[in-house]
This record gives C-alpha cells, structure tokens and sequence, in this order.
C-alpha cells in the first residue's frame, strides 16, 4: 500500500472515528437525561458497570478525573440510588462500588437498541476482524489511561 493510500485512509479512520465518538457522546447525553443524572456521572456509572468490583482509585485513573472529583460523582449516584459502596474485603481502608441490579436493568434496557445493532454490525465480520478490531480498542484504551496518569503527573 502506498504512503499516499494509508494516509488517506488514515485519515477517513479519523474522520470516521470522530462522528463515531460524536454520536456515542449524543445518545450517551440522552441516556443520562433520561436517568436524570449528569454525563459525567453516567459515564462514571458505566464504569462502575463494567469493572463490577469498582474502586473509586480505579475510577479515576480511567477517566482522569481528580479522586476528588470521582467522590463527588459516586455520592451523587449513591444519593440517587444507582450504586452503593461496600467495604472491601481484601483492604479494610477501601470500599468497592456496585450498581444497583434494579437500576442496572433500567439502564440495559435504554441500550438495548444499540446493543441490537452493534450485534448486526459485529455479525458482518469474520474472527479475525473482529480480532483487530478488538486489538484497536484495547490499545486505544490503554494509550488514554497512560496519558490520562502522565497529565495528573505533571501537575
């Protein structure tokens, strides 16, 4: 492949990306009017969600909110009743944030819709596409962490 041709797809995977990340951001902010809670909290809830056994150190390396900040967050979802804290049994000086099961279905179900087309979509592809696809993610992923710890470092 020329330089040429990876640079322009390149930059269509850019392109691609942002209205991607833009629309997520959208229907995120629907999402979190409909529970009545701030953006913020409901990504912070989504975390809660998919590290299951939750600290709140955890929570801010991952969003790059101060520890602070990430208390703030979990009292107002504890005031509301979608998480509540639990002491952690291997460190008596931590606690472990759940969710809320009955909350949790209510918040799978104002998914729903996408999780059925992200199914249609993902079926399209083969194993090992889906492989890479996975790969791009999870180096994305932990490339935003890592900056997010070098940011809180220099300050």
């Amino acid at each position: 492949m020329s330089n040429r041709k990876r640079a322009r797809l390149a930059e269509a995977l850019i392109r691609e990306m942002r209205e991607f990340i833009a629309g997520a951001i959208l229907n995120n902010q629907r999402v979190a009017d409909r529970l009545g809670i701030n953006y913020t909290d409901q990504q912070v809830l989504n975390l809660v969600d998919l590290l299951s056994d939750a600290k709140p150190g955890d929570l801010a390396r991952l969003t790059g909110l101060t520890t602070g900040g990430i208390t703030m967050s979990l009292d107002r979802l504890e005031k509301a009743g979608y998480v509540h804290r639990e002491r952690n049994p291997r460190d008596r000086r931590s606690v472990i944030i759940r969710m809320a099961p009955e909350r949790r279905c209510k918040i799978l179900e104002l998914h729903q819709t996408a999780s059925q087309v992200m199914a249609k979509i993902f079926a399209a592809y083969g194993e090992k596409e889906i492989a890479l696809i996975l790969d791009f993610f999870a180096r994305t992923n932990r490339a935003r962490v890592e900056h997010y710890q070098a940011m809180s470092q220099d300050t």
